[in-house]
């Protein structure tokens, strides 16, 4: 990728980290962005009314002169996708977005290809730092990963040239501190909110924990970062939790199950 005016950027798919990464290049003013989905709805309108990008409902007449191609849809579909793209310009780059996904899901092509993977949790109505978000990238050739690297810098101080195994454990990483524990969080929430005659408790009085748990994991290990009754094998709180939880039989499980865990590991 090289330096000039208004290249032309394709992004297929409305999702999350289409938006983001749409959002940053249109606030770069040098790319003309399209945007692809296929199916009108709501969250394609929004490229169109808030970012004030192209819109094409339908992916049979993806234009094949862009520069970038960012391949944003669930995994079992970026195949089907990528095949679907024909690309006139030799140097122009097909990614995808994926932790997940393998490189060769994007097919055998004598353009090049590469993953182009954002670490991070998006939603359209949070905005995003760009610059401290780990962008993973993978590629088949020094050639593409100069390119790709270019255009990482464009986004992010934070970019690591991986293998798939490497981006898979860290995809399954982002799961287990996103993904499962804001499963505890909703399940915090529901706890502390179920009486609804009850003003006693609400789950904001939980957000400095919530911060100073994240604040000690940058200044510790994990492990020694632990606390809590499972750490120190208080067996009567646990019970007492257990009790008050009886009717939740999925939250009884997780509970269970994590209190092992936090044993195990602390003997580790």
């Amino acid at each position: 990728m090289t330096d000039s005016a208004k290249q032309k950027v394709v992004i297929i798919g409305c999702g999350n980290v289409a938006w983001n990464l749409a959002k940053h290049l249109s606030g770069l003013k040098k790319f003309d962005l399209t945007v692809y989905n296929h199916q009108a709805n709501v969250n394609l309108a929004k490229f169109k009314t808030k970012l004030k990008c192209k819109t094409v409902v339908g992916l049979d007449s993806i234009v094949s002169d862009a520069s970038v191609y960012f391949i944003c849809v669930s995994d079992s579909f970026i195949s089907e996708t990528a095949n679907k793209i024909k690309i006139k310009k030799p140097n122009a780059l097909l990614l995808h977005t994926s932790g997940s996904a393998k490189l060769k899901d994007l097919g055998d092509r004598l353009n090049p290809v590469g993953v182009f993977y954002p670490l991070q949790s998006f939603s359209k109505d949070i905005e995003v730092d760009w610059s401290v978000i780990p962008i993973l990238i993978e590629t088949a050739n020094r050639d593409t990963e100069h390119s790709i690297l270019y255009l990482a810098d464009l986004f992010s101080k934070s970019v690591y040239t991986v293998n798939y195994k490497s981006r898979l454990k860290m995809h399954l990483a982002a799961v287990l501190v996103n993904n499962f524990t804001n499963a505890l969080y909703v399940s915090a929430f529901d706890l502390v909110t179920a009486d609804s005659a009850s003003k006693e408790v609400n789950f904001e009085m939980l957000f400095p924990l919530i911060e100073e748990t994240t604040r000690k994991v940058k200044q510790l290990s994990p492990r020694a970062a632990q606390t809590g009754p499972a750490k120190r094998n208080n067996t009567e709180v646990m019970k007492k939790h257990l009790k008050l939880i009886s009717e939740e039989p999925d939250l009884t499980r997780v509970y269970k199950q994590m209190s092992k865990l936090i044993v195990k590991q602390q003997k580790n």
